[in-house]
């Protein structure tokens, strides 16, 4: 059981739950009623013939599954004074209603064709408003709060509210058509389409006025959404697919989707085949309304009684352990409909004490009801008992509604999880829209193939709605498939989510990591203030085609080969990246882990720099010398003045053992301004007494070094970091910016070596001024700045090895971009 509150400040108001719960209720409402409509009354109302009625359930249905990965884009790099998320709802669900209003005004007296473009064309349209309106509100509940909890008990409630919607649209079979409300089903259709429509717009609304999410707040790395950037957003669109395709714990999540779901979807209408073919001998007046009771009941109990057992259990128990629990009770319900909907087992319960008592209280209460009812003209609510009860078709209810009663309270949930796990690994903008659109992609389309199946194993078993007398054996087969398809999947959900992995303690630690992100400013000084270089010379800085390749003209893989090419004639020096996924720089590094992944660089470089000689840093240099690598060995330096002495301490130890070949004191002390130059030169002169043969060094900004000139006196060599994507230089001119930061301080260096001790360029992340940080530009930047150091004989440790997340706390996303090879140590240029 979780023992962690939820914080009053992640608590969602019981007034934005049930706003949010109404949004669901029209969610669930519009496709339910157009299902209703589409493949029932413009058959039966409007005399489409089936095949036309077919294409127009299905070809929208295409579009649809178009618009809504293209509709979550747009809403997660939307900024307007309202959010990302609620002017699209609001404008959705108006735009939706009005639609769906006049999609039904149909004449039955029309044409067919005239009839099947009117509906082709407004439900295409209308599925353009009603994924405005679906896609951000399913997005906005993804991000309105960032409790694990607290996630559940919202989706709870608004799926609870969802199932009203399912307790509705079952009647409509039976007001549409009864001849006391209408005076035929077209009058019916059309006028039930003003209420539907009204009804959800006035409900629609409510999310986009009263809910509030993440999306109110400042969020960075948006894309700009114009005609003018149209063919940038559709890549950036395929690569956020791509990237959310390789969440593995989403794909598990879509996974038992499209099983649980699409199972249920299959056989959806089976159970209304088998009472009124098997057991009521094919007559729908004998059937009655118990077809329409079933499928309510279901809704009722899914609704009042399921959805909060589930949100108690994932409370307890955790999200995995409550749907493995809902998936399992669901499979005993499909399996105990073989004897729910027995015809010899109902007679015999109806003949017992408590079968007749049940009975006679049904009739009383309708017998009480009956003239209220016809009063109103309502009749066709009324139950006949006369015939009996069928009261055993209700028995399976309560255990198989915990398939889909857990299934959306769950998945909703636990795809909130997700967006955070994505965040930490990708960075902003957050893309619950995207998450959003793409698993209810995969729904659509795979309730599409369950229409599609569903109509081929009613083919299979020989049934036919036409005719009343079904054979025996046909109605076995039916009922054998209503029971194993859905338990089939059902079990197959449950061998997919039984190594989900994201729980709860997981799942807090995420949220933990973002919120130490939005919490810690980014690296900010003086000397990285953009375009400071131009602010210490005069100089027209262009590209010098003597050691820079003109990329203009070369095509993606012609950069690839020379990166390729560039990488394995070696480098001077790289900058080493110990931090594994998960870890902190005060978590303790593991020898192991620095032998791999020293195993991993060593083709490529004669020098590794590590930046402290504690933590398991002091392995790095003991293991590079082991593997013929030489050694830039550092302290971490900071206003800490008891871990400073044992930085020194261990650094010196290092250097006596023979593990180092430049001692580096410090990294960026003075830029970070945690210590004054006066200490940090006791620091350095400690060392140079305690370790005489060995060079020490100080690593800060290049500008730091080109404005004093005792710090140059201290040092034995003098190593600068350098960073043009810092200052916001365009990647045309980066490495020229780069030769000018290097010539600066060697032209004060008087005959001290000067090495550029860091400089590299991102793969991903926040833009710098002119300088973008993509995959593209940091191959351009390393193939030129490796190509003028060997040409020149410079000595240059690049930035850096391997992604480390942890860095994204104190330089924002982009500073966990900078590796060569992946936070999974795979190398990202291929």
């Amino acid at each position: 059981m979780s023992e962690i509150k939820t914080p009053l400040k992640d608590r969602v108001p019981v007034g934005q739950k049930a706003a949010f719960g109404a949004g669901h209720f029209v969610l669930n409402l519009l496709p339910g009623v157009l299902g209703v409509y589409l493949q029932v009354f413009i058959l039966t109302a409007f005399g489409m013939d089936p095949i036309w009625a077919g294409l127009l359930g299905g070809l929208p249905r295409i579009f649809d599954a178009l618009t809504d990965p293209i509709m979550g884009f747009i809403s997660d790099n939307t900024k307007s004074r309202y959010g990302r998320r609620r002017p699209y709802i609001f404008s959705g669900a108006i735009i939706s209603g009005i639609l769906f209003i006049l999609m039904w005004q149909l004449d039955e007296n029309a044409s067919m064709t005239y009839n099947f473009w009117y509906v082709m064309i407004l439900q295409i349209l209308f599925l353009v408003g009603n994924t405005m309106f679906a896609t951000p509100l399913v997005g906005l509940g993804y991000e309105m709060t960032p409790d694990y909890n607290e996630r559940t008990r919202l989706m709870s409630l608004a799926n609870s509210m969802g199932q009203i919607a399912w307790i509705i649209v079952p009647w409509l079979y039976v007001i549409i058509p009864d001849p006391n409300t209408f005076d035929n089903p077209a009058q019916g259709v059309r006028t039930m389409a003003y209420i539907v429509g009204g009804v959800c717009m006035v409900f629609g609304i409510l999310p986009a006025l009263f809910c509030k999410g993440m999306d109110a707040g400042e969020m960075e790395d948006r894309e700009r959404i114009s005609l003018k950037t149209l063919a940038k957003n559709m890549k950036k669109l395929y690569e956020g697919i791509v990237q959310v395709s390789k969440n593995k714990p989403f794909m598990k999540l879509c996974g038992a989707t499209f099983l649980v779901f699409n199972g249920f979807q299959l056989v959806a209408a089976f159970s209304v085949f088998i009472i009124v073919f098997y057991m009521y001998q094919g007559s729908w007046e004998m059937a009655g309304t118990w077809p329409a009771w079933f499928n309510s009941l279901n809704a009722v109990i899914t609704a009042l009684i399921v959805i909060p057992i589930v949100s108690k259990m994932a409370t307890r128990f955790g999200k995995r352990k409550a749907f493995l629990i809902a998936t399992f009770l669901s499979i005993i319900g499909y399996i105990l409909k073989w004897w729910g909907f027995d015809v010899e087992l109902n007679e015999q319960f109806n003949q017992t004490a408590l079968g007749e008592s049940l009975t006679e209280a049904l009739g009383s209460l309708f017998n009480f009801l009956n003239p209220y009812l016809e009063s109103i003209g309502a009749t066709w609510f009324t139950i006949n008992v006369e015939d009996g009860v069928p009261w055993l078709i209700f028995l399976p209810i309560p255990f198989f509604a915990f398939g889909m009663g857990g299934l959306f309270t769950l998945m909703m949930s636990m795809t909130a999880d997700v967006c955070d796990l994505d965040e930490l690994e990708n960075g902003l903008p957050r893309k619950e829209g995207t998450f959003g659109a793409i698993y209810w992609w995969m729904v659509k389309v795979g309730q599409a193939l369950a229409i599609i199946l569903s109509g081929v194993i009613l083919k299979i078993v020989g049934f036919d709605q036409n005719i009343t007398d079904q054979s025996l054996e046909t109605m076995t087969n039916l009922r054998i498939a209503d029971i194993l398809v859905p338990a089939s999947t059902a079990a197959l959900a449950f061998l997919v989510m039984w190594r989900y992995d994201l729980g709860e303690k997981r799942v807090r630690e995420i949220a933990a990591e973002l919120k130490k992100r939005k919490a810690l400013p980014k690296r900010t000084s003086s000397s990285y203030h953009a375009q400071n270089l131009l602010s210490l010379t005069s100089l027209q800085i262009a590209p010098d085609f003597k050691y820079d390749i003109d990329f203009s003209d070369k095509s993606i893989d012609e950069v690839l080969h020379l990166f390729s090419t560039t990488l394995n004639k070696g480098m001077h020096g790289l900058c080493f990246s110990p931090y594994e996924e998960g870890q902190d720089i005060e978590d303790v590094l593991s020898e192991e882990q620095i032998i791999r992944r020293v195993d991993i660089v060593k083709p490529y470089t004669n020098w590794l720099r590590s930046f402290s000689s504690t933590g398991g840093n002091e392995y790095i240099p003991q293991v590079a010398r082991r593997s013929g690598i030489k050694t830039m060995a550092g302290a971490w330096i900071s206003e800490d003045k008891a871990q400073n002495q044992i930085e020194i301490e261990e650094l010196i130890k290092l250097g006596k053992a023979g593990h180092v070949d430049i001692a580096v004191v410090g990294n960026e002390v003075l830029l970070r301004e945690e210590l004054t130059e006066e200490e940090l030169l006791v620091y350095i002169e400690t060392v140079k007494k305690a370790l005489p043969g060995i060079p020490v060094g100080y690593v800060d900004a290049y500008s730091l070094f080109n404005e004093s000139s005792s710090l140059i006196e201290a040092c034995d060599v003098i190593l600068i970091n350098c960073y043009p994507f810092w200052e916001g230089a365009e990647i045309e001119i980066a490495t020229s910016y780069l030769r000018e930061m290097y010539s600066l301080v060697k032209a004060k260096a008087k005959d001290k070596p000067v090495m550029i001790a860091e400089t590299g360029w991102p793969t991903q992340g926040e833009n710098t001024g002119k300088a973008i940080p993509t995959r593209l530009n940091a191959m351009k930047y390393f193939i030129n700045v490796n190509n003028w150091a060997q040409k020149e004989n410079i000595d240059l440790f690049y930035f850096s090895s391997f992604d480390e997340s942890w860095k994204a706390r104190h330089e924002g996303d982009v500073g966990q971009r900078w590796g060569i090879w992946d936070k999974n140590e795979k190398i990202k240029f291929k």
